[in-house]
């Protein structure tokens, strides 16, 4: 099999992730969970795109997942492309776009912790610099790189918690859980249902994924 017919095979990966995270978001009023990374706050935030085929529904706002336009796009069969979504978490906010064709994130918008005005004083202090010649071309400042590599190890944390919801999305998907549990939650939620009990989903999906309950 070519690896374009592969990638097209298994395109509804993303978009059932997608689903997944939506669902879950509204289930649990946007308070998720890793064993990594413990409760952390995820919804859908600013945009969100649900096609099926050609026909494209682009919905934007605030809270555009509640719209009564996105659940009739789902009963229309349609699934999600392109997600806003706002993370909270260890009492930092931010926000990305998540796309289900190649699971990549887009326009993260970090914090910096660092540029804060209540940011911790450091462990050791930095002995003055010497003065430059006219000539020498200033560095960037300490100040600057420690923003900087401080906004990546930030990225990088958000990575790994998309990570590691995808891998908990896999495990139900590919178990025995997702065609008990997990598909018959999804299609009555997507129904506009309000029987699916979270507690029960929670216990049993809980116990799939391999998490111990408090």
């Amino acid at each position: 099999m070519q690896l374009v017919d592969r990638i097209e095979k298994r395109r509804f990966v993303g978009r059932e992730l997608l689903l997944w995270l939506w669902f879950e978001s509204e289930l649990f009023e946007g308070t998720l969970s890793t064993r990594e990374h413990g409760e952390f706050g995820l919804w859908i935030e600013r945009q969100l795109t649900i096609s099926s085929g050609k026909e494209v529904t682009r919905i934007k706002g605030g809270y555009p997942a509640g719209s009564r336009e996105a659940k009739e796009a789902l009963l229309l069969g349609k699934l999600p492309e392109v997600f806003g979504m706002h993370l909270s978490w260890r009492e930092r906010e931010c926000n990305f776009v998540l796309k289900a064709e190649t699971l990549s994130l887009a326009g993260l918008s970090l914090p910096t912790v660092l540029g804060a005005e209540d940011a911790p004083a450091p462990l050791l202090d930095r002995p003055t610099p010497r003065k430059r010649k006219k000539a020498e071309s200033p560095d960037p400042s300490d100040a600057e790189h420690e923003v900087f590599y401080e906004r990546m190890m930030l990225a990088r944390e958000v990575e790994g918690l998309v990570e590691a919801l995808f891998r908990d999305f896999l495990t139900l998907r590919l178990g025995p859980a997702w065609d008990t549990l997990v598909a018959p939650a999804l299609k009555a939620w997507s129904r506009g249902d309000d029987g699916v009990d979270a507690d029960a989903y929670r216990k049993v999906r809980d116990a799939a994924l391999g998490k111990k309950r408090r």
